[in-house]
């Protein structure tokens, strides 16, 4: 994979020195926090991309029919998913989707079910609706997250939790969630007249072996379901970043449909539907590549690691991993500015995810393997002094 050779030069907000300097305390820390890659797109979107600016207007658009059917081409490829064109809409973000869906049928002070530590931005839309945060908390066993279905369906029962967030793969801890555990969730959603969102904005990013399954695959049992994702954080695409929500349900589709249009959501944007298509078309190449070079980092993390107090929670799914250092600190405070100050390198904070992420760090590695292998030794080296 090739590096961005322009890296250094953009505004990025995980290398803003302003940014840094805030939550870091260093303008100049090896940012490794946000969920963005420091590798070039893939030649054929660059190619596709400079072909559409070269002597070309900027019009309004729509979605052709051929930007569909490479969608529907890819969800058959990668994941034996037949997607229908009418239970498709577009959203400028994911969060967009998931704060509209709230609203739409929830009312304010109902509960909605997270399940942490977990993607922060989920708990922002809940309080920004003036919903409640309900936790069912991931338990960690034997160095592995699993879901507390005991707890879950506990949760389900009350009248007034009426959502859960599902996140799949899960951010920050890594998990693909297994078909049985999915027929669980789908189960109980249904058993508690829950509606069911799931972010699988991390799909494509599937490691060593392990197999993703869409809760699309569970609606003849429950139709409730709104899928949130997107292929721009596959593609390194997310400054153009664009998302859909797949619905099969025809009256909360047409809710949240009319919701987007209120509003004026969703409107194609030119540079991201020729980015997305040609990523469809003629993407699978990149992709397994950049797989291939998560991977070896994650391997490369392991071995760094494996004489060390810090472990490593190893990641089924993304591009992130997520380092437990309960066995070398007791304070997160401590943790954090030790690690920050010491090591020079900008990791999130497990809290950040929820108080259930205390002691734990995510570290982004979709980057070279020599900055993945300088960034983990820093880290060891800050630990150990």
């Amino acid at each position: 994979m090739k590096l961005d050779r322009k890296l250094a030069t953009l505004p990025l907000t995980k290398s803003n020195p302003k940014t840094l300097d805030s939550l870091f305390g260093n303008s100049d820390s090896m940012p490794m926090w946000v969920a963005d890659m420091d590798f070039e797109i893939a030649k054929p979107i660059q190619n596709a991309l400079i072909d559409r600016i070269s002597n070309s207007g900027f019009g309004y658009e729509y979605k052709p029919k051929s930007f569909f059917q490479a969608k529907k081409n890819w969800y058959k490829r990668r994941y034996d998913i037949e997607i229908i064109k009418e239970q498709v809409l577009y959203s400028p973000s994911i969060t967009a989707t998931i704060a509209i869906a709230i609203e739409n049928f929830t009312s304010e002070k109902d509960g909605i079910i997270i399940q942490p530590p977990v993607f922060m931005e989920f708990r922002s839309v809940i309080r920004k609706t003036k919903r409640r945060i309900i936790k069912n908390p991931l338990k960690l066993v034997n160095n592995h997250y699993e879901i507390d279905f005991v707890n879950l369906e506990e949760l389900a029962k009350s009248e007034s939790n009426k959502v859960l967030i599902l996140c799949n793969p899960h951010n920050p801890v890594g998990r693909v969630w297994k078909e049985e555990e999915l027929e669980r969730i789908v189960t109980i959603c249904k058993k508690y007249d829950i509606l069911l969102i799931s972010d699988e904005v991390h799909k494509d990013i599937i490691l060593f072996e392990n197999q993703f399954t869409s809760v699309l695959n569970y609606t003849k049992e429950w139709d409730k379901i709104v899928v949130c994702t997107s292929e721009a954080k596959s593609f390194n695409l997310c400054g153009i970043s664009d998302s859909m929500a797949i619905i099969p349900n025809e009256n909360i589709r047409n809710s949240i449909k009319n919701t987007f249009d209120k509003y004026n959501l969703g409107r194609t944007n030119a540079l991201t539907r020729i980015a997305l298509e040609t990523a469809y078309s003629m993407g699978n190449e990149w992709l397994d590549q950049l797989i291939t070079t998560i991977e070896a980092n994650v391997l490369t993390i392991e071995k760094e690691l494996a004489n060390t107090k810090i472990k490593l929670i190893k990641p089924e799914g993304t591009y992130q991993v997520w380092l437990d250092f309960r066995a070398v600190f007791q304070d997160t405070k401590e943790m954090f500015s030790q690690i920050t100050s010491k090591s020079g390198v900008a990791l999130n904070a497990g809290h950040w995810f929820g108080r259930e992420g205390a002691l734990f760090m995510r570290m982004n590695i979709a980057t070279s393997n020599e900055k993945v292998l300088k960034s983990i030794k820093s880290i060891i080296d800050a630990v150990a002094t």
